[in-house]
């Protein structure tokens, strides 16, 4: 008889992201941040970042 190994595999979530960096990195305004903080606090999933931050304004040429 084979022994089967009843192993559950874990898969990881989403990493935390932080929000400050993201709206450094992005170019999101002081005011737009705090928002996001008060909103999702200090560290979040990215998609839930993208899905409240502001769409960002188009660049024209």
């Amino acid at each position: 008889m084979k022994k089967m190994d009843n192993r559950q595999v874990r898969i990881p979530g989403p990493k935390d992201q932080d929000i400050t960096e993201h709206c450094r990195k992005f170019g999101i305004g002081p005011a737009e941040e705090k928002k996001l903080k008060k909103l999702l606090g200090h560290r979040a999933p990215l998609h839930e970042i993208q899905a409240n931050a502001p769409t960002p304004q188009p660049k024209w040429r």
